[in-house]
């Protein structure tokens, strides 16, 4: 656009160009590839060999569909029985504690008398051990009357035994079979028993416990403490007993439940995950593995081609040129006879480089009626225009022609009676080559497109 000036010219072959209507596109060039917004990768959920694949590339499947079937289906399947009859038991056992607290609840009363009484009789059990430790211990055998009459007894069964001894002695060398002899010698035998046994009395009487003995009975006094104590803490608990179980029992009992029921869903999942099922209706794009494999990824890709995407690369120069919504015609390396239409649906917020160039990158939507007539393949290349303004049946001229005074302001010098004249004018779209004129020309004007020094104003 040539600057303005005032001064007039003579008009001497001076180039011009028809006012004429016609319709102005201003395109964004670039190249774009075909590609699906909804491309799904789909695997088991867990390693194994796959048992099933019910699909090729190509295939058109509906949600629901069965893709692929893992190979160790039987071993996921035990393990969800197993898990089953876990949360099972675990429910049961928190069942339990809630039923048994009732019962024991109930059961209270019972407990409680029964244990007042056994704890009675446990009472005059350690009563009576105590009593015969403390009769067992030095001093406390036998009242002091008691130790006299044992010692008056011993003397007694000394004389005894002296007199029976000396009888014995006149007789003790007479044959073996003579009477008197057999009847001192019976008489000796019985004084000397007496005489031992009394013996006996009057030590146990006056003497201390043996250690074994004395070991004895602190077990026997021991156990009976603690069997007091046994049954103070059963009357304890069963007057403290209510209708809710202990919450320490529910707690524990809830968490074991929990944890089976967390290994429960984990195994559903895995059987879930053993078979591949289509999460959308489309079309699978790749089966990368075989029936037999073992595999740990996915293997089938799958894409809704229902509605087509291109991602689009423009230069970084025409940014101004890509907006949303601006329509765009796409013409594919393998079908040049044919246009297809879309929409910008996205425009990355950076610029990409690659080496020292600078890209757009976008993102077209198809129309879907222009797509429904052949079988577009995803990874197509393909050139696109975004169209950035269109204007149909306009008034258009040479951008030779036109004159920018200050921004946003245009002229034109027309030719009137071979003298050129200033006239301003309103644009509407332009290009590289032409402008629209919206209002101030009309159609069979000659405008100038060569060097203008000045002209008069009209």
């Amino acid at each position: 656009i040539k600057p303005v000036t005032d001064i007039p010219l003579p008009v001497q072959n001076t180039p011009t160009a028809t006012v004429y209507q016609g319709d102005l596109a201003l395109y964004a060039r670039g190249s774009g590839t075909l590609v699906s917004l909804n491309e799904i990768k789909l695997g088991f959920g867990t390693s194994g060999p796959i048992a099933e694949i019910n699909v090729q590339a190509g295939d058109k499947v509906r949600t629901g569909d069965v893709l692929a079937v893992q190979g160790d289906r039987e071993r996921l399947e035990a393990a969800v029985a197993a898990n089953q009859l876990a949360v099972m038991n675990a429910k049961q056992a928190l069942s339990d504690l809630y039923a048994q607290a009732l019962i024991d609840y109930e059961n209270a009363p019972f407990v409680s008398a029964q244990a007042q009484l056994d704890l009675a009789n446990a009472k005059a059990a350690l009563h009576t051990a105590e009593n015969k430790w403390s009769g067992q211990q030095e001093g406390n055998r036998a009242s002091a009357s008691t130790v006299a009459a044992a010692e008056a007894k011993l003397v007694l069964a000394q004389n005894e035994l002296d007199k029976a001894r000396t009888a014995y002695n006149k007789v003790a060398g007479r044959p073996p079979g003579d009477s008197e002899r057999s009847l001192a010698q019976i008489d000796l035998s019985a004084a000397q028993q007496n005489y031992d046994t009394v013996s006996r009395q009057l030590n146990w009487y006056t003497g201390q416990t043996t250690e074994i003995l004395q070991a004895q009975l602190d077990a026997e006094v021991a156990m009976a403490e603690e069997r007091v104590a046994q049954i103070g803490r059963k009357l304890e608990k069963a007057n403290a007993v209510g209708p809710d179980p202990d919450p320490d029992k529910i707690t524990m009992a809830e968490l074991q439940l929990a944890s089976a029921e967390a290994e429960l869903a984990v195994s559903r999942r895995n059987l879930e995950d053993a078979t591949i099922a289509a999460p959308i209706d489309g079309t699978v794009l790749a089966v990368t593995e075989m029936v037999g494999h073992d595999v740990s990824g996915p293997f089938i890709t799958l894409a809704d081609l229902s509605q087509l995407y291109l991602e689009i690369f423009l230069d970084g120069t025409d940014i101004d040129k890509i907006n949303l919504d601006y329509n765009v015609e796409v013409v594919f390396d393998a079908l040049p006879n044919q246009i297809f239409t879309g929409q910008v649906v996205q425009i990355d917020p950076s610029l990409q480089t690659t080496g020292a160039v600078t890209l757009v990158k976008g993102r077209v939507k198809l129309d879907e009626s222009s797509t429904t007539v052949v079988n577009l393949l995803i990874g197509m290349t393909a050139t696109v225009n975004v169209i950035g303004g269109r204007a149909e049946g306009v008034l258009l001229i040479p951008i030779e022609a036109l004159h920018e005074q200050s921004p946003g302001k245009y002229v034109v010098y027309i030719m009137e009676n071979g003298v050129q004249v200033l006239r301003p004018v309103e644009v509407g779209l332009m290009d590289f080559s032409y402008a629209e004129i919206k209002s101030g020309l009309k159609v069979g004007e000659s405008v100038v497109t060569g060097p203008v020094v000045g002209a008069p104003s009209p």
